[in-house]
C-alpha cells in the first residue's frame, strides 16, 4: 500500500461527503480522499471522463477548505479540422465550504455577511458536495478554441458537390482568389 494513500477513503462516482464528524474536531483537523468518477457532466454536450484525484479536507474556523487536485479527459472538437478528441486537463484548487448548521444542535449559522458570501455550504445533513467548483474549475480550464495538436490537419478541403469534379478546392486558395478579385475593383 502506497504510504501516501494511507488512510484515504475512497470515493467512486461520488462527490458527496458526510463531514459531520469532522465539524465536531478541533481546527487543524484533516481527513482525505481519492476520487474516482467515470463519467462527470459538466454541460449538456460536454463530458469528463476518468476523473481522477485527491481531496484534502481541512477545518478552518468557520469553514472547511477543501484542496482538490486531479486528472481527466475532456472530448472537444477542434475548432481547425473539426475531429473529435481528447483533451487531457489537470486541476487543482481550494475551495471553502460554509458551515452553515451547528453540528450538535442543528440550527442555522447565520453567516457574518449575509448576503455577499458566496462560499458553498454544507448542507443541514452536515453533507459537502465539491461537485459545483469541480465542474466550474473543469470548465475555466478548457481552451477558448481547442486545436487538436501540431499536427492538426487544418480544415476539410471544399468540394463543388459535382460528382464529375473528383478534385477538391483548396479553401485558402478560394478565399485567396476572391481577395485578389476584390482588390482588382
Amino acid at each position: 500500500m502506497d504510504p501516501q494513500s494511507a488512510g484515504q477513503r475512497i470515493l467512486r462516482n461520488d462527490t458527496v461527503i458526510n463531514v459531520a464528524a469532522l465539524l465536531q474536531e478541533p481546527i487543524g483537523a484533516t481527513r482525505s480522499y481519492h476520487f474516482v468518477i467515470n463519467s462527470f457532466p459538466l454541460d449538456d454536450d460536454l463530458v469528463a471522463r476518468d476523473l481522477t484525484g485527491h481531496l484534502r479536507l481541512t477545518r478552518v474556523s468557520d469553514a472547511l477548505l477543501a484542496a482538490i487536485d486531479g486528472t481527466t479527459s475532456i472530448e472537444l472538437e477542434c475548432q481547425r479540422c473539426l475531429n473529435q478528441f481528447a483533451l487531457p486537463v489537470t486541476l487543482g484548487f481550494d475551495e471553502q465550504f460554509r458551515i452553515a448548521y451547528d453540528v450538535k444542535r442543528g440550527t442555522e449559522i447565520a453567516s457574518e455577511i449575509e448576503g455577499i458570501d458566496e462560499r458553498p455550504e454544507i448542507n443541514e445533513s452536515h453533507e459537502l458536495d465539491f461537485v459545483e467548483p469541480m465542474r466550474q474549475e473543469l470548465i475555466l480550464a478548457l481552451p477558448m478554441r481547442p486545436v487538436c495538436g501540431p499536427d492538426c490537419p487544418g480544415p476539410p478541403p471544399f468540394t463543388t458537390g459535382d460528382d464529375d469534379e473528383d478534385e477538391a478546392i483548396d479553401s485558402f486558395a478560394a478565399l485567396a482568389a476572391l481577395l485578389e478579385q476584390d482588390d482588382q475593383k
